[in-house]
């Protein structure tokens, strides 16, 4: 539900504002279901975050979300 109402969030945002894409930070064991989603890895972050996992940064145009009606 939260991964739709940003979905939708984003959509507006288009046509308000011109967005183009959508950025999520993606953990580990997320990475493939973004992918099915369509989001494609944004190889930039270098760096340590301790003992969390390193997030990985994914992208996805707006023309290509999934059907995200409210």
């Amino acid at each position: 539900m939260l991964l739709r109402a940003v979905l939708v969030l984003a959509q507006q945002m288009s046509e308000d504002l011109g967005c183009v894409g959508l950025v999520v930070d993606a953990k580990p064991g997320a990475i493939a279901f973004y992918e099915k989603l369509g989001f494609m890895r944004l190889e930039l972050v270098a760096g340590e975050l301790g003992d969390r996992p390193v997030a990985l940064p994914m992208f996805i145009e707006l023309g290509q979300l999934p059907d995200a009606k409210p």
